[in-house]
This record gives structure tokens, C-alpha cells and sequence, in this order.
């Protein structure tokens, strides 16, 4: 089934490249972009502009129940405050994109999953379809969106999740564009994303430790299990992509593909499960332009699997 993204434009972009009349800067233009990209990813698009703060979280109330995801551009917005708890209570990984860095820090942004500020012409929204089509967001639908946030013992209600520190140091090292905040603020809600797959996470970690129990007592055929995620493989792979062994779309598709198979369950090595989901999702994400990952940055994560 395809993705069903929703792109919310905020005040004035309607008048975007109206004044200097140039071509292919205008909103329709915009529009037939995200589409031609939609269409290529094979993603599903609504995409509204509107020059009200509570037409757009109307909009977004009303699209809901049928989404993936949700691109916006708060635009003169930034610091909405109510745009900020619509996208909190909608629970989906939402990416916020600006078509210039805003004067101040954006509040609609600590919402997002990602940010991506400035580049040239239409960027920021193409880079947010290529994130969201990297598969790096599994976004399956709660039971009921009216519990969204307010079940008893929900992760929403006063959750915190750390932040990446290597896509944060990606973003200040960045000078096209500036990816901020946590790319982990997808797991905010445990409904309809389900990326750190949590209630899996103590099974899978004593199934790990029963195995790395077994090791080096002399039993028959007792070897780690072929499909442990250890931070030796991680650091491996990444290795391999430093020395030229792998290309970044290669490590980029093998962490993706790690990164699924431990949200269905796979088993992660002890104690590591955390660090080793959000390696794989800067991994996974390596290789699109918002989210690249240089070698310096490759070496830091390295650093960090080594310490962790």
C-alpha cells in the first residue's frame, strides 16, 4: 500500500515567486514537484496552504485517520505553539521543512522528527519525500485514534526521547541545509509508530543475554545466533564504508534492513538495544542529502558503539 503523506503550507506561500514573477518558483509549481516525486516513490499526497493557523490544524484533525506522515512548512508559524500539540497529538512522524533557517528557533520543529531548513529552490520538501520513501518510519495505526496520548501508561504522557547525537552534529557541521533536533522523536508515541518496539525490548534483551550465556562453555553447536545485532557488526559495517569495502547506499540499505528486522523482533546484543536502533536510523538515513553522514561523523559514531 502506498504511503499517505499529507504537505501543510503555511501563510503566504500562496504568494511564493509571485513577486519577482520567476519561473518555477511559484506554489503550483511547488506542488507539481511534490507530486512528480510522490509519484515516483510511489506515495500518496494531500497537500493544503493556508494562511490560518487553525485551518491548517483542522486540516490535519480531519486527514488523520487516513496518513502515514506529514510534511509541514509552518512558514511565519514557526513558533506556533498549537500547531506544535496538533502535530504532538496526531502521534506520526511529521518532518518540518522552510525554504530559509527561520530568525528564531522553531517550536513547530521540536514536534518533528526532522528538520530541514534552506537549500536551494524547492529542496527541503523533495528531501522530505526521500526520507519518508527511505522506510526508515513504520507507521502502523493505533486501535483507536481518540486514546492517542491519553491511554494509561501511553510513553506520551511525559516521555522524553534522546535525541541523535550524530544527526545533531550533523546539523551544526551542515552548511546546505540544517537537520535539527531528533530524528528519534518518532518513537514519541508507541501507537502509531512503533520504531523503538519497546515491549519487545526486555524478551529480546534476556533472549540475548540466554545466549551469550552459552558461549565458550563447550556445549555442541553453541555459537552466537547469526541474526544477534551486536555494535561489532554495526562498527564492522560502518569499517567497511570508511575503507571503501561498502558504498553509502549499500550501508545505508543494510542498516535499513537491520533496523526492520528489530522492530519485528530480531534479537539486539544486551543492554545495547537502544544505542543500536538509533545507529541503525542515522545509518539508515546516511545517505540522502538532509541527513548525510560525513567520514568524521561515521568515525564519531564508531567512537560512540566503542564507548557504549
Amino acid at each position: 500500500m502506498a504511503m499517505r503523506l499529507l504537505v501543510l503550507h503555511g501563510p503566504n506561500l500562496n504568494l511564493l515567486g509571485m513577486r519577482d514573477g520567476s519561473s518555477g518558483g511559484r506554489l503550483e509549481d511547488l506542488d507539481a514537484a511534490l507530486h512528480a516525486r510522490a509519484e515516483a516513490l510511489g506515495q500518496e499526497l494531500t497537500v493544503v496552504q493556508s494562511n490560518h493557523e487553525g485551518d491548517l490544524l483542522d486540516t490535519l484533525g480531519a486527514e488523520l485517520e487516513a496518513l502515514d506522515g506529514i510534511i509541514i512548512n509552518p512558514a511565519g508559524l514557526f513558533g506556533s505553539y498549537c500547531l506544535k500539540e496538533g502535530l504532538e497529538a496526531a502521534g506520526l512522524p511529521a518532518i518540518e521543512v522552510l525554504l530559509k533557517p527561520p530568525a528564531r528557533e522553531s517550536v513547530v520543529g521540536e514536534a518533528c522528527v526532522l528538520q530541514i531548513h534552506g537549500g536551494p529552490g524547492f529542496e527541503p520538501y523533495l528531501q522530505a519525500l526521500e526520507t519518508f520513501g527511505s522506510g526508515v518510519f513504520t507507521t502502523e495505526k493505533p486501535e483507536s485514534k481518540k486514546l492517542l496520548g491519553k491511554k494509561k501508561g501511553s510513553p506520551t504522557s511525559g516521555a522524553k526521547v534522546t535525541p541523535i547525537t550524530v544527526l545533531k552534529r550533523a546539523a551544526r557541521k551542515d552548511g546546505s541545509s540544517e537537520t535539527a533536533k531528533s530524528l528519534a522523536r518518532a518513537v514519541k508515541t508507541a501507537g502509531p509508530t512503533k520504531t523503538l518496539g519497546r515491549k519487545l525490548a526486555p524478551v529480546e534483551d534476556l533472549r540475548a543475554a540466554r545466549q551469550a550465556k552459552t558461549l565458550g562453555r563447550g556445549g555442541k553447536g553453541l555459537t552466537p545466533a547469526a541474526d544477534l545485532l551486536t555494535r561489532a557488526l554495526v562498527r564492522q559495517k560502518i569499517s567497511d564504508r570508511l575503507s571503501g569495502r561498502l558504498s553509502s547506499a549499500e550501508l545505508a540499505a543494510w542498516a535499513r534492513s537491520q533496523y526492520q528486522a528489530v522492530q519485528r523482533g530480531a534479537p539486539a546484543e544486551h543492554g545495547h538495544r537502544e544505542l543500536l536502533e538509533e545507529s541503525l536510523q542515522s545509518l539508515t538515513l546516511s545517505n540522502l542529502p538532509a541527513t548525510r553522514l560525513s567520514d568524521e561523523q561515521l568515525v564519531d559514531l564508531l567512537t560512540r558503539l566503542d564507548e557504549g
